[in-house]
């Protein structure tokens, strides 16, 4: 596709795209809460359940497979979103992503901050060898000519590394490993529409193409999504953050929102302390740990405990012995009184019988 109908779809579709994002609190508007900071350099692998003091799951469901985190529309409006509860302060994003294939159907990897600073990266399904990038300030869309499109082979398929490196003099899209696109801070309308304030981290995938959007938006997304046709999976497999700085919380001083008003607070972040934190011993583990004396008490307890209940079984089996004898000459009496009983009546029936001379003909 030509690079200004490219464009011109941007311009269509902007709107929707900016109302994908959403914060909390606009610290251009009023005294906001201070964002925690990750304040490390630190990796994962989305093959287990992430800690959900660190990635938190915003929308829908997020599958973590042995491959990675899925991201799946199955059904009409499925939007599953992640997003890091920590924020950095300029840094490095590396994710290793396989896109969702399939008209309609946008994945999308991005860096937001409180007042709408944002870093993209997104693909659109019906186009599998391309990745567009993206930026905004302070949420300002008034411009359309920030989209950039790159190739990539089988986005689909396989795992790409995207990685931003950003600083506050130039941001920078790499793709393997290969330098695809840099932004300069005053090449942003001199620094105000750079992306400068602390941002978090989102991961996610939406039906751009559902019927009920804009015409513009569902046509750059390439068409109409087919639900029946689905699911529509992103996959995210690893990913590599780090924060340029290492406090522990920033804070908006004033309503600026310029990088010098940021206020880096000093300390080590909740992040790194949850990062940090020992995760719970197993038994065997525990078990290591016991002393000689301790483990030698334990195994007496369990060998007394053993032949308590052994002892326990064996009288318990006597006792049903003896239960099952008594009951056994119970029945046994009853049987031979119900047995002298009946020879008693045979012999009172018999006499009777005789006594009249037995049962007669009828003629």
């Amino acid at each position: 596709m030509p690079l200004w109908n490219k464009l011109a779809l941007w311009m269509a579709v902007v709107g929707s795209v900016t109302a994908q994002t959403w914060t909390d609190c606009d610290p251009l508007k009023k005294t906001c809460p201070v964002a925690p900071a990750l304040g490390t350099n630190h990796s994962w692998v989305f093959n287990k359940t992430m800690d959900d003091k660190i990635w938190s799951v915003t929308n829908g469901r997020v599958n973590w497979t042995d491959s990675g985190a899925e991201f799946s529309i199955k059904k009409k409006l499925d939007s599953p979103t992640m997003q890091s509860t920590f924020f950095i302060f300029f840094g490095i994003v590396e994710s290793h992503v396989k896109m969702a294939k399939g008209h309609g159907i946008v994945s999308s990897v991005v860096l937001q901050s409180a007042d709408r600073d944002e870093i993209d990266w997104e693909w659109v399904g019906y186009n599998t060898s391309e990745v567009q990038s993206n930026y905004f300030g302070k949420g300002n869309d008034t411009s359309f000519g920030r989209g950039g499109f790159h190739y990539v082979e089988n986005a689909d398929t396989e795992f790409h590394n995207y990685t931003t490196h950003w600083t506050q003099e130039k941001l920078e899209w790499w793709l393997d490993g290969n330098l695809v696109r840099t932004l300069k801070y005053e090449d942003a309308v001199d620094g105000k529409n750079y992306p400068q304030t602390p941002s978090n981290v989102r991961f996610g995938i939406w039906p751009a193409g559902d019927p009920k959007n804009p015409k513009g938006t569902i046509e750059w997304a390439g068409g109409e999504v087919d639900y029946n046709a689905g699911p529509y999976t992103m996959v995210v497999k690893n990913v590599r953050v780090h924060d340029f700085h290492t406090g522990k919380e920033y804070n908006y001083t004033d309503h600026s929102g310029s990088w010098e008003s940021i206020q880096v607070i000093e300390g080590n972040s909740t992040t790194v302390e949850e990062l940090n934190k020992v995760p719970p011993k197993s038994m065997g583990e525990k078990w290591k740990e016991l002393p000689t004396a301790a483990k030698t008490g334990i195994y007496c307890g369990a060998a007394a405990a053993g032949i308590l209940l052994i002892a326990g079984g064996i009288i318990y089996f006597i006792r049903q012995r003896k239960k099952g004898r008594l009951e056994y000459a119970l029945d046994d009496a009853k049987w031979n009184n119900e047995r002298n009983e009946m020879n008693n009546l045979q012999t009172t029936w018999k006499a009777s019988e005789w006594g009249h001379k037995g049962y007669q003909p009828v003629h």
